[in-house]
């Protein structure tokens, strides 16, 4: 979908950012759902930016390599992951909060009755 934007220094998708690969895809989502930058990639993978295509693609072309697609991909993207981390965050701070208020006594009230 992304793979076909031609590789610019000076953009958001470049050598170090791009979905070229399966690798490099992947690096790049994982930024993108930490929040690192990732409303650039999603508007140099826009048609607003007008990015160019690839040279060494099939369809390559003097039009518009971009998708309108981009945008509602990313920010679906970006609240789902916000909302799986959120979630996990809270999961480790009740798991956190339950270790620590559990009562690690060994003897309890009833061996006070059988001791009297």
């Amino acid at each position: 979908m992304f793979g076909k934007i031609a590789l610019e220094e000076n953009t958001a998708i470049n050598i170090n950012n791009n979905f070229q690969t399966f690798f490099n895809s992947l690096l790049v989502l994982f930024r993108s759902a930490t929040g690192e930058g990732w409303q650039e990639i999603m508007y140099a993978c826009g048609p607003s930016a007008n990015p160019k295509c690839d040279t060494r693609s099939r369809s390559f072309n003097n039009e518009s390599c971009g998708s309108y697609f981009a945008i509602p991909y990313f920010l679906s993207f970006y609240i789902l992951c916000s909302f799986l981390i959120i979630n996990l965050f809270v999961a480790v701070i009740m798991d956190n909060f339950d270790y620590l208020t559990r009562d690690w006594s060994i003897l309890g009230p009833h061996h006070l009755d059988e001791f009297v």
